[in-house]
């Protein structure tokens, strides 16, 4: 089964099975809101590459800690761990023939909880869990812009430099970066085909702002165009658990809006935590959904 060979804890001595590419791409029309204007982007690209083979391109947030060479929160006690992504992708074409090239775009500055959430002013109201955080500013809300920046000025890169499938593109991540996922994959019509929302801050707006947004986009008449969409969350702490009623709410609020019921998947572990660990572990429920494996 696929999840006999991708339900492995990290371990220090697993080494990447391809390579990962660094670059840095400046955009000032959609990244205005950064001082560098510019964004950091990992690409891993499987051993098995080669130029003459389309392969399938999955986006995906929080670039630092996705595959198993980082060191973000592998050496510093930091409780969370890698992702590995570039081993999982690397066992699904062992298994499966599937290729995959991830691309990462890293998360980890400033501007972290400012361009991976909706803005208040045209989405809705954030929700008094959101106001209630410390350090964090959720109200500028540059998703909009971020979300343009992948599809006008990263994914054109990616589409010169490499052999890639346009019509098999997915976006994924985690906590903030799952309601990234979530929204960007609704937001840009008929470019995504999948979208991985992993423990998703939906409970950081209230509720209505999501029905509202759902109404406004007449599902039942683009059925055809929308991608299918995974929601995970779990429940083994405090913050899983506050996360996970406005998991299930959104799922239904989808449903009642019109998403094709075919397009929904859900899959929710109360026992699983809040990190990399659990996240990874799911990857094999969502490829074997999203591939039909």
């Amino acid at each position: 089964e696929l999840g006999r060979y991708l339900t492995y804890l990290f371990s220090n001595d697993i080494t990447s099975t391809g390579r990962v590419e660094s670059f840095e791409l400046t955009d000032e029309t959609n990244l205005y809101y950064r001082s560098d204007k510019s964004k950091k982007i990992c690409v891993f690209v499987p051993s098995t590459y080669d130029n003459e083979t389309p392969h399938d391109i999955l986006y995906f947030f929080d670039a630092q800690n996705l595959f198993s060479n980082v060191n973000k929160y592998t050496n510093n006690g930091d409780p969370y761990g890698s992702w590995q992504l570039d081993v999982v992708i690397s066992e699904l074409h062992r298994q499966y023939g599937k290729n995959i090239i991830v691309v990462g775009i890293d998360n980890a500055d400033e501007y972290r909880s400012h361009e991976l959430f909706m803005s208040p002013q045209t989405f809705g109201k954030l929700s008094e869990l959101a106001t209630s955080i410390p350090n964090d500013n959720f109200s500028k809300g540059y998703l909009d812009d971020l979300s343009q920046f992948i599809v006008n000025t990263l994914h054109p890169f990616v589409r010169e430099k490499y052999c890639v499938k346009e019509d098999s593109i997915g976006i994924g991540g985690s906590s903030m970066g799952g309601i990234a996922a979530f929204y960007c994959g609704l937001r840009e019509q008929g470019f995504y085909k999948y979208v991985l929302s992993y423990s998703p801050a939906f409970a950081l707006y209230e509720p209505i702002s999501f029905d509202e947004y759902f109404k406004s986009k007449g599902f039942a008449h683009i059925a055809q165009i929308l991608p299918s969409i995974h929601i995970y969350c779990g429940g083994g702490d405090p913050l899983e658990a506050e996360l996970l009623p406005q998991s299930k709410a959104t799922k239904t609020a989808l449903e009642n809006n019109g998403y094709p019921k075919d397009k929904i998947f859900e899959t929710y572990d109360e026992e699983k935590m809040h990190n990399e660990e659990s996240w990874r572990l799911i990857l094999c429920d969502s490829f074997s959904k999203i591939f039909d494996l």
